[in-house]
């Protein structure tokens, strides 16, 4: 019988997910919908041939070769096939396991890419031979007409994308063009006068290695003797700076006027990246054989050219927690099945950016990034590879948490070398793993000195509070469009040689752990404040005091039972204070985060949400919860009303402020800067606003000047 194929929601789907792909990562000369029409059939061809009783390569091969016929010609083309493909046919298997129908798909695809890659160099080839007529009708009309005819010629041989080479009949180069320049990156200058020959690598050379046998020079031979009209052979050569290359490789000659050899012409076509395509699909040397991941060889190998062409790259190594222990408990079967999990996931993403994912060790993985100039900072780099390996995987109806520490290092090219960055990444995660479990850190030689004065001021964090340097102020909190003062956010300020802000004492907790014992402490101040602040505010009826904790506090154990003793100890009414949680620290049930939620809402205390960016998990849990008020994030939705925002982030953010405020919820925002961003913020429909145009925050002997937010405010 047939093996079924993997379901597939509908061909439409994947064919427009092939057009979607192949279109955004290369150029394709067609109309959307024509590209869209003629991978539909081959889709259909696809399935059709997966079917079969007993299906040949020859289908997937006729099909990779149409593909180059029809003008998918980048190789960035057939890369997004393989994904879209493998993802389409494949992706289903991790829940229903069809080991036939997963070999019978690889060398599907594998046959596709073969197809491909024949008529890549087919494709190749006949262009080669294109520029060489065009050559040579040059040099016939030469004797006709030799200005116009040297002008012609310049500009095919300088335009061509092929890489052109005229010696004499002894393989001494006379002549060459930019692209043959750039192939063995070799100053043109430097060119003349040197053997081509010498560039080439024989078998010799590169033990185990495929492409034509011998030495170059007998190709050269063949055609000089007229056993052959032209030489095409596959070969590797040795550019000028050590690095290797693939290359296609035409050779022939050019007559003089009495029809005697004159000069060999040698067209070079670098293929690099085709031939390592082929060799992932047919050769496993490179490759980890438990995840399919590059291994540490090839990483380092990928590490060096990586750094040769990319202006700044990012490389992150990632060391699983704990796993020695999943191993020794459950069994090594379950850790290899949890070590392919991790390799997908950490592939999923960077799935997004230019990017490499190996498996360096037993459980070290490491993430090459090439950077883009848009690309997000280390923490949100770090931050979605931590969301992807977040959720536990389940195995045997057993399910296993996967966390990890992160090392990362981000360099510009020339900064360090393949060997440096490679040992700055693993002293970096050492760094992490000294720190604890699930950290990550990085790597600034620069930067030694502001690291050690941030942990020294970290250390002495608890001394701060105890002294009074460490002291908590008011921010107000204004409802928008009437101007009106309607409360206050507790915020951290450190004063002294140094003086931080409220963001940096948070970080500076954050980081030690710190801020879980801040938060009763915070509490207490706050809760004794509250009388005094309901004298303040003695029209208002609802939470006078927002305080909004960071990450650790929300997911703090002890969160309610100190909200309990704080408001017991001070007798402080419970309906006036505001409780914000951290909006991820409930959505990814962070220690106890979702838990202190519910019970604070049950309890009487005023909840909120606290760097709320508006998802849809984030729009789910507003739905499944009794919050007062919804604070968005500083950055991202926060961000709208800046003149610098784009009308995309500023349309969809209107659409959130409508969708919190319809649900009853108070939508608030932080650091409001200028008058007329207020404005927007108001007009959008945003409830209140926290701190920045509307006053710095005030120190306890000063909150009487909270009820005027237009009135300049000053620390005292």
């Amino acid at each position: 019988m047939p093996t079924t194929p993997p379901p597939v929601a509908r061909r439409e789907e994947l064919a427009r997910a092939w057009t979607a792909s192949a279109t955004s990562s290369a150029y394709i000369p067609r109309a959307v919908v024509e590209v869209e029409e003629l991978l539909l059939e081959l889709v259909d061809q696809l399935l059709a041939s997966l079917a079969e009783d007993a299906p040949t390569a020859a289908t997937a091969m006729r099909i990779g070769a149409r593909l180059v016929d029809e003008g998918f010609i980048d190789p960035n083309a057939l890369q997004a096939t393989i994904d879209v493909l493998t993802e389409g046919l494949l992706g289903d298997l991790r829940h229903t396991p069809d080991t036939e129908l997963a070999k019978r798909t690889v060398a599907m695809l594998g046959a596709l890419s073969a197809g491909y890659a024949d008529g890549l160099r087919n494709y190749t080839l006949t262009q080669q031979e294109q520029v060489k007529q065009a050559l040579f009708n040059a040099m016939v009309r030469a004797e006709h007409n030799l200005r116009a005819t040297e002008n012609r010629f310049r500009e095919v041989f300088a335009s061509s994308a092929v890489g052109i080479a005229i010696t004499d009949l002894d393989g001494m180069c006379i002549e060459s063009n930019p692209a043959l320049s750039q192939i063995l990156a070799c100053p043109p200058g430097q060119l003349a006068g040197r053997m081509l020959h010498e560039f080439f690598l024989g078998n010799d050379d590169l033990p185990g290695a495929r492409g034509t046998p011998g030495d170059v020079r007998a190709g050269y031979r063949r055609v000089l003797r007229g056993e052959a009209e032209r030489v095409h052979e596959h070969r590797r050569l040795r550019k000028h700076d050590g690095e290797t290359a693939w290359v296609f490789l035409a050779i022939s000659l050019l007559h003089d006027g009495a029809g005697a050899p004159a000069y060999f012409v040698t067209m070079v076509q670098d293929i690099s990246e085709l031939q390592l395509l082929q060799d992932r699909l047919g050769h496993q040397l490179l490759y980890d054989a438990l995840t399919g991941l590059p291994n540490r060889q090839h990483f380092e190998s990928k590490l060096e050219s990586t750094l040769d062409r990319a202006e700044s790259v990012t490389l992150c190594f990632v060391n699983l927690d704990g796993f020695a222990a999943t191993n020794n408990s459950l069994g090594h079967p379950f850790g290899d099945r949890l070590l392919r999990t991790v390799g997908q996931r950490l592939e999923s993403a960077v799935a997004g950016e230019r990017a490499l994912v190996a498996r360096i060790g037993a459980d070290e993985f490491a993430v090459l990034i090439e950077d883009r100039p848009d690309l997000p900072d280390l923490n949100h780099v770090i931050d979605t590879i931590n969301g992807e390996l977040a959720e536990p995987e389940y195995i045997d109806n057993r399910g296993v948490g996967v966390g990890a520490s992160i090392g990362a290092v981000r360099c510009r090219t020339g900064e360090m070398s393949a060997v440096e960055l490679f040992r700055a990444a693993d002293t970096a995660l050492r760094k992490a793993k000294a720190t604890g479990r699930r950290q990550w850190a990085g790597f600034h030689a620069g930067d030694d000195a502001a690291a050690r004065r941030r942990d020294a001021r970290a250390a002495e964090l608890p001394a701060a509070w105890e002294n009074g340097q460490l002291t908590v102020g008011y921010e107000p909190v204004v409802r928008l469009g009437a101007e009106r003062t309607t409360g206050a956010r507790p915020v951290l300020r450190w004063d002294g040689e140094e003086p931080l802000g409220h963001r940096d004492c948070v970080e500076l907790a954050e980081r030690t752990g710190m801020s879980v014992q801040l938060g009763p402490l915070m509490l207490r101040e706050v809760c004794a404040r509250l009388p005094e602040l309901r004298k303040v505010f003695h029209q208002e009826t609802g939470p006078l005091a927002r305080l909004q904790l960071t990450r650790l506090q929300s997911g703090d154990a002890d969160l309610v039972r100190a909200v309990h003793r704080a408001i017991r100890d001070t007798g402080a009414p419970a309906d006036l204070l505001e409780i914000g949680l951290d909006t991820t620290a409930v959505l990814d049930d962070h220690g106890d985060a979702r838990d202190n939620l519910e019970v604070l809402t049950e309890i009487g205390v005023s909840t909120g949400l606290c760097g709320f960016q508006g998802g849809p998990r984030e729009l789910d849990l507003l739905a499944d919860t009794q919050v007062h008020s919804v604070t968005l994030a500083a950055e991202g939705a926060g961000a709208a009303g800046r003149d610098t925002a784009s009308p995309v982030l500023r349309e969809e953010t209107e659409r959130l402020v409508r969708a919190i405020v319809a649900a009853g919820r108070e939508c608030s925002v932080l650091d409001v800067r200028t008058e007329a961003e207020a404005g927007w913020w108001a007009a959008a429909g945003a409830t209140s606003a926290q701190g920045g145009v509307f006053g710095v925050a005030v120190s306890v002997d000063n909150l009487a000047t909270l009820p005027h937010p237009t009135r300049p405010v000053t620390a005292g």
